[in-house]
C-alpha cells in the first residue's frame, strides 16, 4: 500500500472517529498537519558522557533557528533552553528542549504561535509530554497527528551470553541470557548524510520457546515502550551492553535482553526454537525465528 493511500485512509478513519481522536495533537513545526522526521523515540537509550538512561520524549528534526510553535495555548515557564506550557483542564502538558525562547514565564500563549527557535547545533527539537507526574509516549494513539509509520522492525540477531562471553546455540547448557538486536527503520528519514541511517527503537517486543508445533514457554515481553517512561534503575536489564544510541554518520544499536539468568535445566534436552516478535508504535510487526539446542 502506497504512502498517500495509507495518508487518506489515516484521514477517513480519523473522520469516522473524531471523538475518540480529539484529543491528538499537531506538530511544533510548520507545516503543522504534515508529518516530520523523527530521529529519537520514546525511551531509547541515551548513553553520552555523564548521560545514562532513557528517552523522555521524541527528537523531531529541525533546522538551526528553525520556528518552534506551540501544539497548545497555556501557561508558559521558560527555564534556560526550554520551553514548558501548562494548559488549561483537559489539555496536554507539553515541553519544547533545545529551543531558544522567544516567550517568557508566566505570560499566556494561544494554540500555534510562536515560542522559540531551535538552538544552533541541535539540529531538532525534543518534544516531552507529562501526564500525572510521569512522562508519556507523544506517538501514542492520541499523540502526536498525523503520524503514519508503514516500515516494518527488524531482528537481525540473537545472541546467547554464559558469564558475559558469547555462545554458539548449538550446546547450550546451564544458566544463560538472551538478547536479540532489533530496530525500527525510520518512516522519513532524516536530513542526509548525517541522519539519513538513523535506526529507531521498535515500541514493543516479545519472544516464546517452541518444539516443532508445541509451545513449551508461551509469550513473554521483555520490552514494552508504548506509555510511560521506564525507570532508570531498569535501564541495565533492558539495555545490554552492545548497545548505543544513534549518532550523525553512525546508526544505532539496540540490544535487548530477553532474559536474564534463563535456567536451561528446565527444558529436556534436545532443539528448539525461539521466536521474537517486535512491534512499533502502530503495531507493524516484525518476526525472527532462531533455533538452538540443549545440552545439559
Amino acid at each position: 500500500m502506497s504512502r498517500a493511500l495509507r495518508f487518506l485512509l489515516a484521514l477517513a478513519a480519523a473522520a469516522l472517529f473524531a471523538p475518540a481522536a480529539a484529543s491528538a495533537y499537531s506538530w511544533p513545526l510548520r507545516p503543522f498537519y504534515q508529518q516530520h522526521a523523527i530521529r529519537g523515540y520514546f525511551n531509547d537509550p541515551r548513553l553520552s558522557g555523564d548521560e545514562i538512561g532513557f528517552h523522555f520524549g521524541v527528537d523531531i528534526v529541525a533546522d538551526d533557528l528553525q520556528p518552534v510553535y506551540a501544539i497548545e495555548g497555556g501557561r508558559v515557564r521558560a527555564r534556560g533552553l526550554t520551553v514548558s506550557i501548562f494548559p488549561k483542564r483537559g489539555g496536554h502538558h507539553l515541553s519544547y528542549w533545545h529551543v531558544v525562547p522567544a516567550v517568557s514565564s508566566n505570560r499566556r500563549v494561544r494554540q500555534h504561535q510562536l515560542i522559540g527557535h531551535i538552538v544552533p547545533g541541535a539540529g531538532h527539537v525534543h518534544l516531552a509530554e507529562y501526564r500525572q507526574g510521569s512522562y508519556i509516549n507523544p506517538l501514542r494513539l492520541g499523540g502526536l497527528a498525523p503520524y503514519i509509520d508503514d516500515t516494518v522492525p527488524q531482528i537481525p540477531k540473537l545472541t546467547f551470553y554464559s558469564f558475559g562471553n558469547p555462545i554458539a546455540p548449538e550446546n547450550l547448557t546451564g544458566f544463560i541470557d538472551v538478547t536479540i538486536d532489533a530496530f525500527d527503520p525510520s518512516p522519513l528519514p532524516g536530513p542526509p548524510p548525517e541522519w539519513a541511517q538513523a535506526r529507531l527503537t521498535p515500541a514493543l517486543i516479545r519472544w516464546r520457546i517452541v518444539a516443532g508445533p508445541n509451545t513449551v514457554r508461551q509469550w513473554e515481553t521483555a520490552v514494552d515502550f508504548r506509555t510511560f517512561l521506564l525507570p532508570l534503575s531498569l535501564f541495565d536489564l533492558v539495555y545490554a551492553p552492545g548497545t548505543y544510541q544513534n549518532r550523525p554518520n553512525r546508526p544505532g544499536r539496540y540490544e535487548y535482553y530477553l532474559s536474564h539468568g534463563l535456567d536451561t535445566r528446565l527444558l529436556p534436552n534436545g532443539s528448539y526454537v525461539l521466536e521474537v516478535e517486535a512491534l512499533d508504535e502502530q503495531e507493524n510487526a516484525g518476526h525472527a525465528s532462531f533455533p538452538f539446542t540443549i545440552l545439559n
